[in-house]
This record gives structure tokens, sequence and C-alpha cells, in this order.
């Protein structure tokens, strides 16, 4: 009996004995299976050969581990990188001192024998081989030196090492032994370049949208975007938008924010800006930034109906680009001519009841809403209004902005076409630029001169608007590709011929059957032609020898005129 509950106890211990190992086997292995690795080989996840060093992530380390370290270097290195601004700019004038000088590793060797004892600023990849301490960045590096009682700071979170990083580094530009070497007197971690590696990182992880993320953070930071790399990070991202997301939109937007800023050249015809792409067999190759894009840009803006729009004028100009563009100009003024004419007529009745709204302006100089009734009642009298000259303006502006857009998806096809002076009219041309402000300013003063004056203080306000916001577009439309400008400079020509074909009118002959009464004209009848007409229009809108008569006057006249009659 004793033997058969001593078996009985053995069977039961061993019975439990199996659970206890079975439960901690699927224990570890749950644990082992969610546990991160640490040891992530990132060379079977992407072969980073032919990237410039400062988008090269180190192999040794987890990649987890790296972008929290990046992050923090990222934030704590926002007190040393300056932001470019207005008030950063005015704070650095009035204190007085020196602004180091952002230049490249490229161009300090080249240009060294000039740079030689000036402030700058360098970044780059930090690299220490044993006594010596370079910054690499792109194809070049070049020797760094701690001054006196330097030491880098903000790598904190780094274990106060900033070999292996990416740096931002202040300096005197010295040489040595012909080389160039930067006296560092500060050295901290660069933010433009930690942000840009935390892209990639998450880019590694196949955490795409994160990535895409990351990357516009740096392209849309005007002092990130600005540096050899700033490139990499937009056209990445659409890349990234494109390819994994299957996003065309977003895809789009990052490459069309890319070709204007990235795209252009020296005056040698040198590319400025290159990025680096994939190839199939897994590395990497550095390509100019129009070859990265164009093809891709141009097969997502064809889609659109903007494209589409601006592509059948150049064809009905016979597959000629500027003259397609001229065309588009010549159909839209007409389209709005009806809406011009109106403006026109109502211009000109304006001008007929001057001498009229004066005597207004003097009779009720201390009663402004009196004036504006009587003035109102004016106009009604002779069918004129004076806000009529904003309603072409109005309707033209929806029309401007499509037209904007469709050349802008149009850019591609611009690339490299020349029209008279016009080298390519996919970038900025500043001679044509200038011809538009022309155009503008005889547009602006055409349009304000032939509205009444209220008094002289408004009419030297529409004066100095009529410089002031050609001087204004002049400076905003400094980067618009030379396709749109050469628009509004047609559209603008048109215009001004339209004003003097209409001014060669005589009043009354086709101003809707109203004829206005005119004062008597003078003796010497002047000459017709497009200056008198420019002149006349950017004159007074009246001639000096004419006997003005007011509104007063001509209410006395009428009350005289019955008093007689009932006598």
């Amino acid at each position: 009996m004793e033997a058969r509950k001593t078996k009985s106890k053995r069977l039961r211990f061993a019975v439990f004995g199996v659970l206890v190992l079975l439960l901690a086997y699927g224990v570890s292995a749950s644990w082992c299976q969610d546990a991160p690795t640490q040891t992530e080989p990132i060379q079977e996840v992407q072969n980073q050969e032919g990237l410039p060093p400062e988008l090269v992530i180190a192999e040794d380390v987890p990649l987890s581990q790296q972008l929290i370290t990046h992050r923090a270097l990222a934030d704590a290195a926002k007190e040393y990188n300056p932001r470019p601004g207005i008030l950063s700019g005015c704070t650095e004038m009035f204190s007085g001192g020196s602004k180091p000088q952002g230049v490249s590793v490229t161009n300090l060797k080249l240009h060294a024998d000039e740079l030689v004892s000036q402030l700058v600023r360098v970044e780059g990849m930090y690299v220490v081989t044993g006594d010596d301490a370079v910054i690499r960045s792109v194809d070049d590096e070049v020797k760094i030196v701690l001054a006196g009682g330097v030491a880098p700071e903000g790598f904190d979170v780094a274990g106060g090492t900033a070999d292996g990083l990416p740096v931002l580094v202040q300096g005197l530009v010295e040489t040595e032994d012909g080389a160039p070497l930067v006296r560092a007197q500060l050295m901290a971690p660069s933010e433009g370049l930690l942000r840009l590696r935390i892209g990639r990182i998450l880019e590694m992880q196949s955490d795409y949208e994160g990535a895409v993320k990351a990357y516009d953070a740096v392209a849309k930071d005007q002092g990130l975007a600005r540096g050899p790399l700033g490139p990499f990070a937009r056209i990445r991202a659409g890349e990234l938008a494109f390819d994994e997301l299957r996003d065309q939109k977003l895809a789009s937007k990052h490459y069309s924010a890319a070709w204007q800023p990235y795209t252009v050249s020296d005056r040698e015809g040198n590319t400025l800006y290159h990025t680096w792409q994939p190839t199939d067999g897994g590395s990497w190759v550095k390509v100019t930034v129009r070859d990265a894009i164009a093809s891709r840009l141009q097969q997502l803006n064809s889609k659109r109906t903007a494209y589409q729009i601006v592509d059948f004028f150049v064809r009905l100009a016979g597959g000629s680009k500027p003259w397609g563009i001229i065309l588009m100009a010549v159909l839209v003024r007409l389209c709005i001519y009806p809406l011009t004419k109106k403006q026109l007529e109502s211009s000109r009745r304006m001008q007929a009841i001057q001498p009229q709204t004066k005597a207004l302006q003097k009779k009720y100089a201390d009663d402004k809403q009196k004036f504006q009734e009587e003035f109102w009642k004016l106009c009604q009298e002779n069918k004129c209004n004076p806000l009529g000259g904003c309603l072409p303006l109005l309707v033209q502006m929806p029309i401007l902005i499509f037209l904007y857009r469709g050349i802008r998806d149009y850019i591609v096809e611009f690339d490299g076409t020349s029209f008279l002076w016009i080298s390519n009219l996919s970038q900025p041309d500043i001679f044509l630029l200038i011809a538009y402000t022309v155009s503008m300013i005889f547009f602006q003063k055409m349009s304000s001169m032939n509205q009444p004056a209220m008094d002289p203080q408004q009419q030297q306000q529409q004066k100095m608007m009529a410089y002031m916001m050609p001087v204004m577009f002049f400076f905003l439309f400094q980067s618009f590709p030379a396709a749109f400008i050469l628009y509004w400079l047609g559209a603008n020509v048109i215009y001004l011929g339209e004003q003097w074909f209409f001014l060669r009118k005589k009043p009354g002959s086709d101003d809707g059957g109203v004829v206005i009464e005119a004062a008597s004209a003078p003796a010497d009848k002047p000459k017709k032609g497009f200056a008198s007409s420019m002149l006349k229009a950017m004159g007074s809108g009246k001639d000096e020898e004419e006997a003005p008569v007011s509104f007063h006057d001509k209410q006395q006249t009428k009350k005289g005129s019955k008093r007689g009659k009932r006598k």
C-alpha cells in the first residue's frame, strides 16, 4: 500500500515538473521573439556604398539606439544652430558681432587662400584618427584643431564624445603645409545633418511615413535646405512617397518643390546641386537634380488638367512653347475684353465729371458724409461706377492662379527652351522681370489715374501705389519661372493696346448710348497717337483750358429755370 502511494506521488511530481518546463519554455520563446535584436546587420537591409559620409549610418550599433541618440542630439543642437531671419539679422547687426560665413568643406578647400583669417561655419562628420581630427563631407575633408580651452559642447547624451557624429564647427581658417584647417572656437552637434540622418534611420527601419516627415522637416527649414544635402531630403521624400506610400499627390508636391531651387546652374552652366539615388545593384550613385526628377515629375504632371490646357495652346502655336504662352495671354484678354470695355467706359465717364467732383469737394470740404452722398448721386446720373476698374482685375486673378499652376505643371517641358534673350523659360530671368515691372507701372498708373481723386492726399496715395506695387511684385516674383512672367508681360502689353485703341474713339461714340456733356474743345486740337494717348491717360484726365462746371452750379441753373417758368 505504501509502495503504491509512493509511486503515485512520484508520478504527480513528474507531471508537475513537465508542466513547469513546458510553461517556462513558452515564456522564454515568447520573450525571445519580442525582444529587440542587439546586433542589427544594417548591411543586410540596405547597401550604403556610394553615399556621402553624412548619410552613412553605423552598422555596429542598433538602429533603435542610434535613433534615440540622434533625436536627443538634435534637440540639444537647437541652442547652437542659428536660424536665418529678419529678427536674427537685426540682432547681429545692432550687437556688432561678426557673423560666421557658412561654407562647405569643398568650397573651403577650393578657396582656402581667400578665407584665411576669416570666421567660418563648417558642417560634416567628425572623425578622429590618432592625434588628428577632420570633418568629412561629401567628397572632401578638412582638418580641425580645437582652440585653447575649447571642448565639444552638447554631446552629453553621446557620452561626451563627438567622434563619428555630425558636428557644426565655427572657427578661423588657417593653413598648414599648404592645406587649410579650421581652429575651432565652437564645436556642437549639427541639427540639419542629425535630422537628415534620422530620416535615413527611419527609412532603414521601414518606417517610410516617418522618414518622409523627417525629410520634409529638413526641406522646409530654410537654413537646413540650403546645404549641399538639402536636395537629397526633398527628393528622397518624393521617392518614398511614390514608391513606398503610393501617394502620387505627395510625391508630386516634393518633386515640384525640388525643381525650382535645385535645378539652377552657375554662369559657366555647371549644375550647383546633386542628389544620390539607389541603383539596381544596391549601391548609390550621384546624379544631378534634373536627371533625378525630370522623368517622374513629367509623368505625374501630365495627367493634370492645367498641364493639358497649356499643352493644347503649345500645340496650337505649332509646338512653340513661348508663342503658346503669348497665345494664352491673347485669348484670356479677349475673353475678358467685355469687362475691360465697361471699365474703360466707366473711367471715361469718371474723367468727364472730374470738374463737378472737384466742385463738390470744395463745397463739402467739412462734411465728408454729405460729399459722399452728392458724389454717388452724380455718378448715378452719369451712369458711371468709381469701382468699375476693379472687376477685370478680380476676374483675372483666378485665371492667373490657374495658369500659374499649369505653367508649374509644364515646367519640365519649358526646361531648356529659349526665347529672345531668355535662355531658359523654366528658370527666373531678371531682364524679363524688369520689362514686366515697367509694364506694371504703366498698368497701375493708367488704372489709378482714371479713377477720381477725392482729395489731394488720396491722389498722392494713388501715385505712390502706382510705383510701390510693381516694385513689390519685382521682389516677390524673382524666383518665378520666366514662362509665367512672359505670360503676364504679354497680358499687360495687350491691355495697354486695348487702352490705346479705346482712347482713339471720340467720347460718346461707344459709351452705351450715353453722351456726356463735354467742355468746349481747345482751339488747337491735339494730335492723336499712342504716346499722346498714354500721356493723356496718365494725366489728370482734363485739358488745362476746360472751364469746370460744378454740380452745385448745374443745380442752381435748374432751379432758376423753374422759377422763370412759374413767373
